[in-house]
């Protein structure tokens, strides 16, 4: 098992393996860059057939988060995560790891595990949306409409709403400021992790194949950005966030981005985890079907 510690210079093997392998959300390496920090490195764990994992280290503390499901074909994933923890704990590179695994691989994972490791309880579980574009209906026609398409003419009437590409926008420090307004709105239990967004603005929305500034009245006040997920037709919406400023605002933004994808031609979007209010939240906008992700660790039993 190898260990490439400057993913920069690895950039290549990364988005090979990626594109090999890769069918989920988080399968991005410009978005797994963004994950690292002052006290974070990313390092690239591969076998020498191929498969590998995403994962950010912790220094000094010997703790490693698997970012995203391994890069590897499904059936074999739970494996190749059984044997990373076998080899890090035994090695004593590393004493504890960090995992969200979508729900059929966490029941494999679980039902793998080898002696002398221990999964911890879950903390946390996160509910996915997929929302099949082709029968969402951007005019919002219908009674099951009703309520939103009431809130987007209520919004449209009483502002001036204009879209602007992302990446050709020029007052990042503005968009930085959504982040930082979105970050105190939040609640804790919410979990939301903000440096990844702030890196991805200064990156200038790298990796992203959709990145677009939403301003009212003048003024930014929400961000839509995600790309196609690997070997699918299916599209992530790995970035929308806006600052509360207005009374249906989030509203008309997801329409916004459902709207967007539709038009640009998308056939299904995965619009991100969340817990119970986001996922209520989210419901409004009748999503085909859930799946969800648990977040748990493992140690030396």
């Amino acid at each position: 098992m190898l260990f490439f510690e400057d993913t920069s210079a690895e950039e290549q093997r990364i988005k090979e393996t990626i594109k090999k392998y890769g069918d989920m959300p988080e399968h991005n390496f410009p978005w797994y860059q963004c994950q690292a920090e002052k006290k974070y490195h990313n390092v690239f764990v591969q076998r020498k057939n191929g498969m590998g994992i995403l994962t950010i280290e912790e220094e000094g503390k010997k703790e490693s988060t698997v970012f995203s499901s391994p890069l590897a074909p499904c059936k074999l994933r739970a494996e190749f995560l059984c044997e990373y923890i076998t080899y890090v704990f035994c090695s004593g590179r590393i004493i504890k790891v960090f995992m969200e695994l979508e729900d059929e691989l966490y029941k494999e994972f679980i039902k793998n595990l080898q002696a002398g490791t221990k999964a911890r309880r879950v903390n946390y579980t996160l509910t996915w949306p997929i929302y099949d574009l082709g029968l969402f209906d951007s005019s919002l026609c219908g009674n099951k409409w009703k309520s939103l398409r009431k809130t987007k003419n209520k919004f449209y009437q009483n502002h001036i709403v204009t879209i602007s590409d992302a990446k050709k926008y020029n007052d990042k420090k503005s968009l930085h400021l959504i982040i930082d307004e979105w970050r105190k709105a939040r609640k804790a239990h919410d979990r939301a992790y903000f440096i990844p967004y702030h890196t991805f603005i200064d990156k200038n929305f790298e990796g992203a194949s959709e990145a677009r500034v939403f301003a009212v009245d003048g003024r930014a006040c929400g961000i839509n950005a995600g790309w196609l997920i690997p070997n699918s037709n299916r599209f992530y919406g790995a970035m929308g966030i806006h600052d509360y400023s207005l009374p249906g605002l989030g509203d008309v933004l997801y329409l916004e981005d459902l709207s967007w994808l539709k038009a640009k031609g998308y056939k299904e979007a995965d619009m991100g985890g969340g817990e119970k209010a986001l996922t209520e939240f989210k419901t409004k906008f009748h999503p085909k079907s859930f799946y969800k992700t648990r977040t748990f660790s493992v140690i030396k039993s």
